[in-house]
């Protein structure tokens, strides 16, 4: 696969929201977030199938290159092959479970369907993964923390195509955060932290996956997610001990 930098993964995710917008269900309307299912199945032409896919839960999503067959686990003590035709995205039951986090539902999806976009953008350099009969998984560790390049470059394709850079700033200015040097912190910035909570569930993305878009887009200054008593702990300086 062609090295491609940050700018031009951006490139190709406007490419793709210019075509989402134009599917015919959403024909004359202000569209202002991506529903991933819509952009899988009638943009992209692919399947979605659910069930199990891993004994330890794992493993979120995946898809293949082409025909090959893979193991699920809806009966724990009697795995299964399902065979995938390089069309399909299986995505792990749990995630369309009653309280499931829909974020990490909608990030998964679209993430397995990034990689069939760079498949469809890049066939020749595909041909190699076909024969090998490579699956790409989407699991629960981070790929940053796996060191896998493709994982990386899908996972920037996938944050850029669910939250597109018009869309995002639309969605500032919708929820009363446009213009600011925005903060992020639940205790000391209360009403800016429910706006932005909200915008992340309007827009079907978790918390932490809009805050990282927003800093990578400059509209953010920094966040207290984790912890929002980070603004305030102090330290002592060396020698105070």
């Amino acid at each position: 696969m062609p090295h491609l930098s940050v700018g031009e993964i951006e490139s190709i995710a406007r490419r793709v929201i210019t075509a989402y917008k134009k599917l015919p269900s959403l024909a004359g309307q202000q569209v202002r977030m991506v529903q991933p299912e819509l952009l899988v199945k009638d943009l992209l032409g692919l399947s979605i199938a659910y069930h199990v896919l891993s004994s330890n839960g794992s493993v979120l999503g995946l898809t293949s290159c082409g025909e090959v067959g893979v193991h699920i686990y809806d009966d724990p003590d009697h795995p299964e092959y399902y065979f995938l035709d390089g069309k399909t995205l299986l995505v792990d039951s749990s995630l369309i479970a009653d309280g499931a986090n829909q974020g990490r539902y909608h990030f998964t999806l679209t993430h397995e369907g990034c990689h069939q976009i760079f498949q469809l953008l890049f066939p020749k350099e595909y041909i190699g993964c076909a024969a090998r009969r490579q699956i790409h998984y989407c699991r629960q560790q981070s790929a940053a923390a796996g060191g896998s390049w493709e994982e990386w470059r899908t996972n920037i394709l996938t944050a850029s195509v669910l939250m597109p850079e018009d869309m995002v700033r639309d969605n500032l200015e919708a929820f009363g955060l446009g213009g600011k040097q925005l903060v992020l912190n639940r205790v000391f910035a209360r009403s800016d932290y429910e706006r932005f909570a909200e915008m992340a569930a309007y827009m079907g993305v978790s918390k932490t996956a809009l805050s990282i878009r927003l800093k990578r887009l400059g509209l953010l200054r920094a966040d207290y997610l984790r912890n929002p008593y980070a603004l305030v702990d102090i330290y002592p300086e060396e020698g105070e001990l």
